[in-house]
């Protein structure tokens, strides 16, 4: 069926060739040709989504080393002294900012979250 597709010199041009393929027989060889593609790039992602699991668990080990050595921040009340309900005292914005930096830790270990000013409005 496959011998005759590119047979096309002079000597076999006399004897007949090349052989004019049907509809069905082009159906056949489309169809197997979207086979072989649909199975290549099958297994293209296949071996993607593997080098993806495999980097995910190698690092994924490294993060829960890191998460367990992390410092377990307790809740205490601020006492504050004399100040308006509007102002947010030194010890509450420290309070709330190392919240928020272990949140991230948490759920990001490759954070870029860093505090580099705080200004009063």
């Amino acid at each position: 069926m496959l011998n005759n597709i590119l047979a096309v010199s002079p000597e076999l041009q006399a004897q007949g060739y090349p052989k004019f393929i049907g509809i069905p027989e082009a159906a056949l060889y489309a169809l197997i040709g979207f086979c072989i593609v649909f199975l290549g790039i099958a297994f293209l992602i296949a071996i993607v989504y593997t080098v993806g699991k495999i980097i995910n668990t190698r690092n994924g080990s490294d993060t829960k080393k890191e998460t367990s050595a992390t410092v377990k921040i307790e809740n205490k009340p601020v006492v504050s002294s004399n100040e308006s309900e509007e102002e947010i005292s030194d010890e509450t914005v420290a309070v709330i900012t190392a919240a928020i930096m272990a949140y991230y830790e948490q759920t990001n270990p490759k954070c870029e979250f860093t505090v580099k000013r705080i200004k009063r409005f």
